[in-house]
């Protein structure tokens, strides 16, 4: 009985992350932000249904990250001539006229770590959803979330805008299918940063199991 009790407070226990301060907290239901009671910062947001949320929010992503990727995200067209840009090829650019360390940064950053993750994060929760848990679930969930930082498309969105507001004066600037989709994209990853709930997965892969 003593251990099934443990179990239970063991299961609602949370640390804040501001000071440390460990504390109990009740079942939750519906839309509700749970505060620390020594600083007041927010130590979980609870949602129902919020692992089928951010599931689908990740597949989304995906989706309209390949498409973001199948298309030229702009078209300059000076002379006749038409000139297509798009993810890949800003990488191609800059190892061409010798930059490819910042060729690596933008092909890691717009390409490969946004890919990853995405993939990633879908991987966590079709592992929760068939309940085949392994010693790697949790400390890659952990990588996931500490290297999420990487994923730069939203500067990188911002630079592609300001470069076609520059050709702007002298080149036609034909915005693409991509374009819209890649600025989807960036939303979509926004909202499922937002989101997403570390504790709900960390209690998916880590189930309690309380002992008679």
């Amino acid at each position: 009985m003593h251990e099934k009790k443990a179990s239970i407070a063991l299961e609602n226990l949370r640390i804040c992350h501001n000071c440390d301060l460990a504390q109990s907290i009740p079942t939750l239901a519906g839309r509700v932000v749970v505060r620390c009671r020594r600083c007041h910062s927010v130590i979980e947001k609870h949602q129902d249904n919020a692992l089928e949320r951010s599931f689908i929010l990740a597949v989304t992503g995906l989706i309209f990250f390949i498409i973001s990727n199948l298309y030229p995200l702009i078209s300059i067209k000076k002379a006749g001539l038409t000139v297509d840009a798009t993810l890949l090829s800003s990488s191609i650019e800059l190892y061409r006229i010798d930059r490819p360390l910042l060729a690596l940064l933008v092909l890691l950053t717009t390409i490969i770590v946004p890919l990853f993750s995405l993939m990633g994060i879908i991987y966590i929760f079709v592992i929760i959803k068939l309940k085949h848990y392994s010693n790697f679930t949790a400390p890659f969930f952990r990588f996931l979330r500490r290297n999420e930082i990487w994923g730069m498309l939203e500067v990188f969105l911002l630079a592609l805008f300001v470069a076609g507001v520059k050709l702007a004066d002298s080149a036609d600037v034909i915005l693409g299918i991509s374009l819209y989709s890649f600025l989807a994209l960036v939303l979509v990853l926004a909202w499922l940063s937002a989101t997403i709930e570390p504790n709900k997965i960390w209690e998916a892969t880590h189930p309690v199991k309380a002992e008679n």
